[in-house]
């Protein structure tokens, strides 16, 4: 969980693709390059409504536009998911032997339920892992968007 890193002014590295097409690493294998620039941005104060910030991107004339969350309520947002996805992991390792030892299973529902709600859990918990207050084009970490908006130590594959 990135809490211990969100700070009032957040440092975070806004990336450009340089590539249009992927570069071959390997069978069925591509890889992204990126360049990226460090920038550090003020939080709105708690209580505050959400900033918008536009990315100051150096590469191309099409700056991406975030919405940026106070501490507090990404603080907040990171303790809803964390919560939940914990909670819904654990009611699903608890139906999977309900289901395998319980006195009655209608066709593997139980099973079936458990293994969704760990798999549902569990990305929960990833979605919170990757959450840092920031809302826009590139802050999740699925596909390969012409801009990312990345906390600094995280590495980019």
């Amino acid at each position: 969980m990135p809490s211990s890193k969100i700070t009032p002014i957040q440092t975070v590295r806004l990336m450009h693709r340089k590539n249009i097409f992927g570069r071959y690493t390997g069978w069925n294998r591509v890889a992204w390059d990126y360049v990226g620039y460090v920038h550090h941005v003020r939080r709105p104060q708690d209580g505050d409504s959400v900033y918008r910030w536009v990315g100051d991107c150096a590469v191309c004339s099409n700056p991406p536009t975030y919405r940026v969350y106070s501490v507090a309520a990404t603080k907040r947002v990171l303790k809803f998911w964390n919560t939940t996805g914990g909670a819904i992991l654990l009611l699903g390792l608890g139906a999977i032997p309900f289901g395998i030892w319980g006195p009655v299973d209608r066709d593997g529902i139980w099973i079936g339920a458990g293994v969704g709600a760990v798999l549902l859990g569990l990305m929960l918990l990833g979605l919170a892992d990757d959450y840092f207050g920031f809302i826009g084009p590139g802050v999740s970490s699925s596909g390969h968007p012409v801009h990312r908006l990345i906390l600094p130590d995280k590495t980019e594959v």
